[in-house]
């Protein structure tokens, strides 16, 4: 894909990279991938949380030099984190064995370096994730007033092996109101895991 390598802002102190038009202003970060911004110019709102603490580069965290975030295994995670996270190549925590490998929770996806690249009305980011052994790409294209996501993993273990893959959407103020939002999903079905 031809076009200009696009991470080359900041949004909120954090490397990111942007595409708009004259409805939308989308934004992501180069760590972690969050689509942290989703601003509809019309109403002049981002529906997507925002943390109240300050956002650092997940590769900068270091639990000695950042006790605000915990010395847990979500800390790396937790200093990065805003927005969407795609989590990938699991949800939740990793077993105490994947932990010790460096994996976070949430899996690679959400704390990983991307690519970006930008053409348009349209941004294209790429990782490698080598603990799971996956490329991942997904691809943003502005139309009007919604954005069309389209994300491809690709495996590079020589095995057949299961994977979760959960698109994690927080929203936050002010486009949630506390004791004025009602939110009403159709959902019918869910499954929960129990970890002792």
């Amino acid at each position: 894909m031809s076009g200009s390598m696009a991470a080359s802002s900041l949004f909120r102190g954090r490397r990111a990279a942007s595409v708009e038009n004259a409805d939308l202003r989308v934004t992501v970060l180069e760590e972690g991938g969050h689509i942290a911004e989703m601003f509809d110019k019309q109403t002049g709102l981002n529906p997507l949380w925002m943390p109240i603490w300050p956002s650092i580069e997940p590769s900068a965290y270091h639990v000695d030099r950042h006790p605000e975030y915990g010395g847990g295994g979500d800390a790396k995670l937790l200093a990065g984190i805003m927005g969407h996270s795609w989590c990938l190549d699991l949800f939740g925590p990793p077993s105490d064995d994947e932990a010790a490998a460096g994996l976070t929770p949430h899996g690679e996806a959400s704390v990983a370096r991307y690519e970006i690249e930008s053409s348009g009305h349209q941004l294209t980011m790429r990782a490698r994730l080598p603990l799971a052994a996956l490329v991942v790409e997904r691809r943003l294209e502005l139309h009007d007033r919604s954005v069309r996501i389209q994300e491809t993993v690709d495996s590079e273990s020589p095995i057949d092996r299961a994977i979760g893959w959960t698109e994690h959407v927080t929203l936050g103020p002010p486009f949630l109101q506390k004791g004025a939002t009602e939110f009403r999903a159709s959902a019918t079905r869910s499954k929960r895991w129990r970890h002792k």
